[in-house]
C-alpha cells in the first residue's frame, strides 16, 4: 500500500534560498516536487498548500517587524492543524549568543562569551571578537590580554564597536595529538541526527577553502559520518538551542564537545554535480534527501490559506530556485574568468 506524504515547505530569506536550493536543483534525489522554498518576502502573497511539513529558518537575518510576523505565521499553521510537524518555532530558537551562554551555564561549554561592554569581566585569555548574527569570519585574531584585547576594539570602526551585535569569545579550541585542528558538522532534521563532514588544518579557526583535503583526511570525514560517534551529546545540545533544524559546528577538547555555533539556515550543498573535478559531492546529497524525507508525514485536513492568495506555493518556489540558478550561474561565470586571467598571467610570465 502506498502511502502519499505531504511536502515540505522551507521558510528562508530569498538571499539564502540557495542554502537548500543547491541540492534541490542540481542533485538526483526525487525531492523534486516534494519540497517548496517560501522565502519570507513572498510568504504575505501565498496561496493554499496542502497539509505538509513546515521548516522556518534564517531567524537571525531577520529584523524584529518581521520576525514577529514569522512568529505569527508559526502560530496560525499550528493553530490551523495541531497534527503538522512545525520544525524551529521562531519564539524559541536560541540566537548564538543566548544558546552559548546557556552551554557554558549548563557545563556542556568551558569557554564563555562577553558583549564588548562586558571586557572588565574577562578572566580568561586569548579571546577574539566575531559577530553574533553573520556567518562571516572573526573581526580579530586571537588577542592574549586585556590590554591588546582595548587596543584590538579601539582599532575597530566606530559603527561595528558600537554595534550590539559584535561579542568576545574566548578561545575554546585545541589542536589533536597531531597538531591539527579540528572542526565536526552534523545536522539534525526533526528527530534525527547525522553527521555530515569533519575539516582538519594547522589554523584555529577552519574554513573549507583552507582544510586539508587530503585521501587520509577525506576518509577519516567519511568514517566520522558513518559513525556518527556524538549523536546523543548533539542531541541534547540542539534541545537546549530549541532547534529541531540546523547544523552544528563544534570541536573537541579533551574528549569534551565544544559547541561553536548552531546554523538554523545551514548550507547543505554549495556546489552543483562535478564542480570540482575528481570530487564527488552526492554522498552529502544523499543524506540529506534520506533526512528530508524523515520528517515527511502523511497529514489529513483541509487546505490551508496563509497569505492573500496572489501567488501559488509552486511559482514561489519557481522564482525562488530562478534566483538559486542566476547564482550559480554567476559564480561559474567568476571561476572561468579567474582562470582565464591565470591562464593569460602564465602566458605573460613564461614570455
Amino acid at each position: 500500500m502506498t502511502v502519499d506524504l505531504g511536502p515540505i515547505y522551507y521558510f528562508c530569506t530569498r538571499q539564502h534560498a540557495y542554502t537548500i536550493g543547491v541540492l534541490l536543483g542540481y542533485y538526483d534525489h526525487g525531492l523534486g516536487d516534494l519540497v517548496r522554498i517560501i522565502p519570507y518576502e513572498r510568504a504575505a502573497r501565498l496561496g493554499t498548500v496542502t497539509p505538509g511539513t513546515f521548516v522556518f529558518t534564517d531567524f537571525e537575518r531577520l529584523s524584529p517587524p518581521v520576525l514577529k510576523a514569522v512568529n505569527s505565521l508559526h502560530q496560525r499553521i499550528a493553530s490551523l492543524n495541531p497534527e503538522l510537524l512545525l520544525l524551529n518555532n521562531p519564539a524559541v530558537v536560541l540566537g548564538r549568543f543566548a544558546l552559548l551562554k546557556r552551554l557554558k551555564a549548563a557545563g556542556l561549554n568551558d569557554f564563555d562569551i562577553y558583549r564588548l561592554g562586558e571586557r572588565h569581566e574577562i578572566r580568561r585569555f586569548p579571546v577574539f571578537v566575531r559577530w553574533e548574527s553573520r556567518h562571516d569570519p572573526p573581526l580579530t585574531g586571537l588577542i592574549d590580554s586585556g590590554q591588546g584585547l582595548e587596543k584590538a576594539i579601539a582599532a575597530l570602526p566606530a559603527y561595528i564597536r558600537e554595534d550590539p551585535d559584535v561579542m568576545i569569545v574566548e578561545y575554546g579550541t585545541a589542536p589533536s595529538a597531531d597538531g591539527r585542528f579540528r572542526k565536526y558538522a552534523a545536522f539534525k532534521v526533526g528527530d534525527q541526527i547525522y553527521a555530515q563532514h569533519c575539516f582538519s588544518s594547522h589554523s584555529w579557526y577552519i574554513k573549507f577553502s583552507e582544510a586539508i583535503l587530503g585521501d587520509a583526511e577525506r576518509a577519516e570525514s567519511i568514517a566520522y559520518a558513518k559513525e556518527n560517534p556524538h549523536a546523543a551529546q548533539l542531541d541534547r545540545i540542539f534541545s537546549l538551542a530549541g532547534i529541531d533544524y540546523g547544523r552544528i559546528d563544534y570541536g573537541l577538547v579533551d574528549g569534551r564537545v565544544q559547541t561553536f555555533e548552531i546554523n538554523n539556515n545551514p548550507t547543505v550543498m554549495s556546489r552543483p554535480r562535478g564542480w570540482d573535478a575528481g570530487v564527488d559531492y552526492t554522498r552529502y546529497a544523499d543524506m540529506h534527501a534520506k533526512a528530508f524525507r524523515g520528517i515527511m508525514r502523511s497529514v489529513s485536513g483541509p487546505s490551508l490559506l496563509l497569505g492573500d492568495g496572489s501567488m501559488s506555493v509552486d511559482a514561489i518556489h519557481a522564482e525562488a530556485m530562478h534566483a538559486v540558478r542566476l547564482r550559480m550561474a554567476k559564480f561559474a561565470r567568476q571561476r572561468r574568468l579567474r582562470a582565464l586571467k591565470k591562464l593569460v598571467s602564465s602566458a605573460f610570465g613564461r614570455g
